[in-house]
């Protein structure tokens, strides 16, 4: 049902299967399933017996009383957590669906809607990997259309280098992604 997997000394990242969680525990509501399975994943990950998670004034979440860094995304049947011992990080599952193509010109830059056109799973990694760069940012400010994507092949698994363009300098990132059972992860690895 959980699998953690160790990226490097620094960045674990741990999924979930939300439905299975749910009829191990008989829980209905949504948000209590996503709460419940959100505690019972970092205890697995942190090897603790509690957490206590807590947000702050931009909604962003960390852990209180621990250093670690943590970024969590649900999409439908899972939830992925990522912990960085030092850095800020980022994750997002995005189920791959063709709604995506209805809002692509939202998120996507010039450059982006000419590689992507309408591949549906080009778009949803696009859009997991600016989800997860925007969730090191931790600002709401940012607009997705400055958060760019360089061109990459699209496989099951790869890498890929996205910068967020500000007015005045330029972060960069190295992402890793996966395609997995109709899903797109998308994990900051490093500021490059």
């Amino acid at each position: 049902m959980e699998q953690v997997e160790h990226i490097n000394e620094q960045l674990s990242l741990g999924m979930l299967d939300l439905q299975g969680f749910k009829t191990d525990n008989v829980l209905e509501e949504k948000r209590e399933i996503e709460r419940k399975a959100t505690l019972f994943l970092l205890k697995k990950m942190l090897n603790k017996d509690t957490v206590e998670l807590v947000y702050n004034e931009l909604k962003r979440p960390f852990l209180k009383a621990c250093s670690e860094h943590i970024s969590i995304s649900h999409s439908h049947q899972w939830l992925a957590i990522s912990i960085h011992k030092t850095h800020e990080t980022g994750v997002d599952v995005e189920l791959i669906r063709e709604k995506v193509i209805n809002i692509k010109h939202k998120f996507c830059c010039d450059a982006e809607l000419e590689f992507a056109k309408n591949d549906i799973d080009k778009l949803t990694l696009l859009w997991a990997c600016k989800e997860a760069v925007y969730k090191v940012h931790g600002k709401k400010e940012l607009e997705f259309k400055k958060i760019i994507v360089d061109q990459f092949d699209m496989r099951v698994d790869g890498d890929v280098n996205v910068c967020i363009h500000f007015d005045d300098s330029r972060r960069t990132y190295k992402l890793m992604y996966r395609k997995f059972a109709g899903y797109f992860l998308a994990l900051v690895l490093h500021e490059v």
